[in-house]
């Protein structure tokens, strides 16, 4: 019996080392020794308890790269030793969405670290469909991004035309990556918003873009300075969500007609007092769920092409067995982090 090592969440605030059996390879899956997770947002709210969509006890983890370590029956095409990165999609296999392969609309869903088991752990099993080969000129650090960027880039590619001016709100991982597939996908000019100038000057070094620092100036101001007119921008994009205040801001400032795309996630207990000048003003607004495989694609593509960076954008690395520590480092507000790895 071979046994490995993971971090189980058992229940608010705390983690479990544990040890169990490597897992058994059923048909049609492939068994991956895990070497890169990113820690995300979504696993912070699941630690505190404040994600809705998540319950503890769990295995946390869904933004992860790792090896080819084994292969069941019926896998065909991916070898061992292969580099790969995985969609942590879990469709029901039986509806018209995972037929098409837009599984984020699976009515069934389950999401690996979510829902399912996840990657704080020395392997995982995951379906055949699921994986996606990796370059091998692409470092496994850099694969762990693809899911994160992927979020970005589907998000962008909702709502934007050819063309348009943009701004995005909030320049973390998910902003930046947004920022850098705003340009890919056909912007004429990009402006990004936050509160943290060291965080906006990442941005800045990432992509060609106008910086909007909120701590400084309003984002009116900050847009009539780089535009002349707060009402020149086509296409928003909010990449915060929480209580809604930022999703507030862009109805509030939005010019008629124009499209925003949510990808931050807003919690239950929102506040969002100009939600009826949507329907006044016909805004355009886009939910934004994920991603699908195609996203997976061509994010790796274009990070292969240079045109999706992430160049320092890991403040923090930290071993498995050190997630505790990751975490009282979170909750002191030790240090200023913007993404953190996780060694397995």
């Amino acid at each position: 019996m071979s046994l490995m090592k993971r971090m189980r969440l058992v229940e608010l605030g705390r983690f479990e080392e544990e040890e169990v059996e490597i897992p058994f390879l059923q048909k049609d899956e492939v068994l991956i020794k895990v070497k890169k997770v990113g820690v995300c947002g979504t696993d912070i709210s699941a630690y505190y308890g404040k994600h809705p969509y998540i319950k503890v006890p769990i295995v946390l983890g869904h933004e992860f790269a790792g090896i080819v370590e084994g292969v069941g029956d019926g896998v065909e095409g991916i070898d061992l030793g292969t580099k790969v990165t995985v969609l942590p999609h879990l469709g029901c296999g039986i509806c018209s969405a995972c037929k098409s392969e837009t599984y984020n609309y699976c009515e069934d869903l389950k999401c690996i670290g979510c829902q399912s088991v996840g990657a704080h752990a020395q392997y995982i099993a995951v379906p055949a469909y699921t994986i996606f080969k990796l370059p091998d000129s692409m470092p496994l650090e850099q694969g762990a991004f693809v899911e994160p960027a992927s979020v970005a880039y589907h998000g962008i590619k909702r709502g934007i035309k050819a063309g348009d001016n943009v701004l995005v709100m909030g320049s973390g991982p998910i902003g930046i990556f947004a920022l850098q597939s705003a340009f890919v996908l056909g912007a004429s000019r990009i402006l990004i918003a936050d509160i943290k100038e060291e965080r906006l000057n990442l941005a800045k070094s990432l992509n060609e873009c106008d910086t909007i620092n909120l701590s400084k100036e309003s984002i009116e101001n900050g847009l009539g300075r780089i535009l002349g007119n707060a009402k020149y921008i086509d296409f928003f994009c909010d990449c915060v969500g929480g209580n809604g205040l930022v999703l507030d801001t862009i109805i509030k400032i939005a010019r008629r007609g124009t499209r925003i795309t949510c990808i931050g996630i807003i919690g239950n207990e929102y506040c969002i007092p100009h939600l009826p000048d949507i329907i006044e003003h016909e805004l355009t607004v886009f939910g934004s769920s994920m991603y699908i495989p195609q996203d997976f694609k061509d994010v790796i593509d274009l990070m292969v092409k240079g045109k999706i960076k992430t160049d320092g954008m890991v403040t923090h690395r930290y071993n498995l067995e050190d997630i505790l520590k990751m975490y009282e480092m979170i909750e002191g507000k030790q240090e200023d982090f913007f993404k953190i790895l996780i060694n397995i």
